[in-house]
């Protein structure tokens, strides 16, 4: 298969804004790739080398990569720089160079010979790592027909873009080779235990539906975390599940699944990355208070004060995120595990027993020292007996409550948000009290004395069900200065020159975002509103939801991808509940839209 032939697939995925025509595209280009370099393009399609828990890193910034495109046209670093100020994309900016060469002889690269030279290029370690590096992009640059050598480059610097989520790859998979996305659900079932898109997209051209159930549970892997949904009181929580749930404290640390082969423990952060390296004393307390040899769990790293066995708060725990200095931050900040689910132990695959069996499997499997325990659980099946044990985990310094289904039918589902766990971090009253985790697709500019900076951000929630981010808020307020100049560097690399296929907006900033940025607000309560786009029609025909008055608590969850972000299903939640706390239906407001809204406004 020819590079050129994905390339042009590139082009037309920019080109394209439709989901449904994007979805078309991607089967279209699935179909007719080889079965045995599907992998491989399902990787490229998303800019990687691998799936994100093999943390391939071709480790190329953008100014480094300047230097191989000189190189590769026989120009001056400078006049490329010069260029790339000009274009604002170093893949452009090869383009151009190439096309302005006299004329060439045609390039002859095919996808596995670019997908070996980039391996290579990632794989260079050591010293004069760097410079092996740039020779080798050079070189392939040097055979690349101008739009390929755009495409390489951007891959490279990690700016390729595409705007195609995991459910969109999903989709076009199963329409390609399991009949169509009615038969998705199979498709992201075994991409939720298995973590690897391109394993998926393998397997299914080769085996179909069948091949996939196949796929099971193995340690080394990570499974993508289940999720919970959110209800707002007691009586809610417990009518959801059946009138009876195990109610578990909900720790304000670090949720982490280890993975356990013999004396080989390997940690995973909430969005699948490796933090083994920064938790040197959590590996310990596993080999030594874990009974199996090969085991898949989940627990919660919290900050403790060993002496008098108290919890500390979040922001403490996340000192010990380094690469450097972890010996002096172990012992600054030193830490405790609590236990709360088990997906494989000894060759079982746990994930489809009840959550009732999997706790007393993980119960059995620990040994319990003060430094690792199971969370704090009571089987609650009265409203005021839950409302109690919300305030006794307030009390000892946890967010609130996790709730549980005991049926028989709560599996564990790997990647889902449904309704077998719920948290009750707070209660709602005539306003929301609860912190909401949104995404940053775009920000504003500041004006007066916010002149030079972002004056606010443009926030989405996620809909799962479409794999978009609808705009649901702006939030310029909770911003300390130094945050302010801050922000700027935190969002450089996901900038975007146009509006991100996966957004949805009605309001245009003055920068867009690829979503990728996800930070902590609270706000006053959530409304309707004709310009944001999160639950558009759900509540009121041509009108979405919005939080009003928004104010970010400083918190970025980098523990959270995108995808985990609140939803577009909490948020109409949200909304249904607190207008049935009121009692009275709440009528239409008149809006008056402005743009650009001044720093802080109500989100409306």
């Amino acid at each position: 298969m020819r590079y050129a032939q994905l390339t042009e697939v590139y082009r037309t995925l920019e080109r394209t804004g439709g989901r449904l025509k994007v979805i078309a595209t991607l089967m279209d280009l699935f179909r007719r790739t080889p079965a045995d370099l599907l992998a491989k393009v399902v990787y490229l399609c998303q800019g990687r080398l691998g799936p994100e828990f093999a943390e391939i890193q071709i480790g190329l910034a953008e100014t480094s990569a300047a230097r191989a495109v000189a190189d590769a046209t026989g120009t001056s670093a400078a006049r490329v720089l010069a260029s790339l100020r000009r274009t604002g994309d170093l893949g452009i900016t090869a383009e151009q160079l190439l096309t302005a060469l006299p004329a060439r002889r045609p390039a002859g690269l095919s996808v596995a010979d670019v997908f070996a030279r980039l391996e290579d290029i990632a794989a260079a370690a050591g010293p004069g790592a760097q410079g092996r590096k740039l020779s080798a992009l050079a070189t392939l640059i040097r055979r690349a027909a101008p739009p390929e050598a755009c495409y390489v480059v951007r891959t490279v610097t990690g700016k390729l873009r595409l705007g195609i989520g995991d459910v969109t790859i999903l989709d076009a998979l199963a329409e390609a080779f399991a009949g169509g996305r009615g038969h998705r659900p199979a498709l992201e079932r075994a991409y939720n235990i298995c973590s690897d898109l391109g394993v998926v997209a393998a397997t299914v051209a080769r085996a179909g539906l069948r091949g996939l159930a196949r796929i099971t549970v193995r340690p080394g892997r990570p499974v993508r975390p289940m999720l919970a949904q959110r209800l707002p009181t007691p009586e809610a929580i417990l009518r959801k599940l059946g009138g009876t749930c195990a109610a578990e404290y909900k720790y304000d640390g670090e949720r982490v699944q280890i993975h356990r082969r013999g004396t080989d423990i390997t940690l995973f952060s909430r969005r699948l990355t490796r933090i083994t390296d920064q938790y040197p004393d959590v590996v310990r307390l596993v080999r030594r208070g874990l009974r199996s040899r090969t085991a898949i769990l989940e627990a919660e790293i919290v900050a403790l004060v060993p002496e008098r066995g108290e919890l500390r708060p979040f922001q403490e725990l996340m000192h010990r995120r380094r690469r450097y200095g972890i010996t002096e931050a172990m012992d600054r900040y030193p830490v405790g595990l609590f236990a709360f689910d088990l997906l494989y132990a000894d060759g079982k695959d746990l994930t489809n027993r009840a959550y009732p069996d999997r706790r007393q499997a993980l119960a059995r499997g620990l040994r319990p020292s003060s430094r690792l325990g199971l969370t704090v659980q009571k089987i609650v099946g009265d409203a005021s007996d839950l409302q109690a044990f919300f305030r006794a985990a307030i009390t000892d310094g946890c967010e609130g409550l996790m709730c549980k289904s005991v049926s028989p039918l709560a599996v564990y589902q790997a990647g889902a948000r449904g309704w077998l766990w719920i948290k009750y971090k707070r209660e709602y009253q005539t306003k929301l009290q609860d912190t909401l985790d949104l995404v940053v697709v775009g920000a504003f500019h500041g004006r007066g004395k916010r002149a030079g900076r972002y004056g606010a951000l443009l926030l989405a929630a996620y809909d799962a069900a479409a794999g978009t981010f609808p705009t649901v808020t702006k939030v310029g307020t909770g911003f300390s200065d130094a945050a302010l100049d801050a922000l700027a560097t935190r969002l450089v690399p996901h900038r975007a020159s146009r509006r991100p296929a996966r957004v949805t907006a009605r309001i245009i900033p003055d920068v867009w975002f690829e979503p990728a940025v996800v930070l902590e607000v609270i706000g006053a309560e959530i409304t309707l509103s004709p310009v944001h786009t999160a639950g558009w029609g759900r509540a009121q025909k041509d009108a979405g939801l919005a939080l009003r008055f928004p104010r970010f608590t400083g918190r970025y969850r980098d523990d959270k991808a995108p995808e985990d972000a609140t939803t577009v299903d909490e948020i109409v939640s949200m909304f249904r509940a607190t207008r049935r706390r009121r009692g009275a239906r709440e009528g239409p407001r008149n809006y008056v839209v402005r743009r650009p809204e001044p720093p802080g406004s109500d989100g409306t």
